[in-house]
């Protein structure tokens, strides 16, 4: 008797799905999944039946016993191909850490642990998916599908923004004496954009104050792909701002900065901003 042996490979997917009840509704799950299999990853397309077999063993695998009917939406292989064109697997988590640094938190589920539902469009989550296999660690304004208005500038805001380009044309230095809800944040940031600065960095006695800058940098830059936000908590780390070919804007407070030992602090860290022109 002649014993056939098939090669079997073991890859990892990501799936996306959704629950149809209350409790569920405009939530998306993005878990992942292990296919074993023969074919190739050519042979492996995005929703094929092979991972969406295996997505949906592994769904029904925690959802049977409650008795919940789910809708697939989406599978694809969760692999990426580095520089030197070495392919490795990702997980589901860094899918969700995408989310988070682009400011889209899992929500909790009441009754449920999991932390893996999020308020977002399918397209988004595809998104993520595709920032992860494109090495980014988050997304930009234009992948969220959050609807997009154009920033309508008051007069006296173009006033500050236009003098501000003047005086850099021969200068370095500008100061606005701008009341409460002037609008700051909006109007430097479309200083930096007309500018067209390649590295920016913002400094602020409140490190509170990121998420206003990260919400107003998304209304700026919303079209423009070529710029990057970062800081610690939102968007990209300073280190892969730096290696990669895009400009970027870069949020740091204070406190943070100061504690390190380049400028005198108790800390190594930030050495990464200091090296930086």
């Amino acid at each position: 008797m002649n014993n056939q042996f098939t090669d079997s490979f073991s890859y990892k997917l990501i799936y996306i799905f959704t629950i149809d009840d209350n409790k569920h509704k405009g939530l998306l799950k993005i878990g992942d999944a292990t296919l074993k299999s023969s074919e190739s990853i050519e042979n492996l397309p995005p929703n094929c039946k092979l991972l969406n077999q295996a997505a949906k063993n592994r769904i029904k695998s925690y959802t049977n016993t409650a008795g919940i009917d789910f809708t697939l939406l989406h599978t694809e292989l969760a692999v990426r191909t580095n520089q030197d064109g070495i392919i490795t697997a990702f997980r589901d988590h860094d899918v969700h850490a995408v989310l988070k640094n682009s400011d889209m938190s899992p929500v909790k589920v009441k009754g449920s642990t999991a932390k893996e539902w999020f308020r977002i469009s399918l397209e988004t989550a595809k998104n993520a998916i595709k920032a992860v296999k494109d090495g980014r660690v988050s997304l930009l304004p234009s992948e969220t599908s959050i609807k997009f208005t154009p920033v309508v500038f008051r007069p006296e805001q173009l006033d500050a923004i236009n003098a501000t380009v003047k005086q850099f044309r021969s200068g370095n230095r500008m100061l606005w004496n701008a009341k409460m809800r002037f609008g700051k944040t909006l109007s430097a940031l479309e200083v930096v954009r007309k500018m067209g600065f390649a590295k920016t960095m913002i400094v602020t006695h409140r490190p509170v104050v990121n998420h206003g800058w990260y919400e107003d940098f998304g209304k700026v830059f919303y079209t423009e792909k070529e710029y990057h936000y970062g800081s610690k908590n939102q968007g990209d780390t300073i280190e892969s701002l730096i290696s990669g070919d895009k400009k970027f804007i870069y949020f740091a407070s204070i406190q943070d900065l100061r504690g390190s030992d380049t400028v005198g602090g108790k800390f190594s860290k930030n050495t990464a901003i200091f090296n930086t022109e």
